[in-house]
């Protein structure tokens, strides 16, 4: 399945570059070579919503001892997954907007690195 790209309004961009678009890192079209990304928030609580389904259904499978929980949970968590990447939005990006997070993403993890190291 391919997402319909911001730029020309074609489907270009592949499931997987969507997955991984962020501002530091976009998504390119296959059709106009347009870049373009995920909001941060989204991502990030479709990522929460994974974790936070995984861990509840293994902790209320185990502490009931059942494997139906186990599995539905975990059914739940795949199919929820998956549909909420099919509905992400993609936002357009500059090329030279893409580059300046990208550096401003590595001053910040030097700046944590430096950070973690001599506290």
């Amino acid at each position: 399945m391919k997402h319909i790209c911001p730029h020309c309004q074609k489907p270009g961009v592949s499931n997987v570059a969507l997955r991984w678009a962020t501002r530091e890192s976009p998504a390119q079209c296959s059709y106009c070579l347009g870049l373009s990304h995920v909001l941060a928030s989204t991502s990030g609580g479709i990522g929460v919503f994974t974790w936070m389904t995984l861990i509840g259904c293994l902790v209320l499978g185990v502490s009931l001892s059942s494997g139906l929980v186990v599995v539905s949970g975990l059914l739940l968590m795949v199919v929820g997954n998956v549909w909420m990447w099919r509905r992400c939005e993609l936002f357009p990006i500059e090329k030279q907007a893409a580059q300046a997070a990208n550096r401003a993403s590595w001053v910040a993890h030097l700046f944590a690195a430096v950070f973690v190291f001599f506290g």
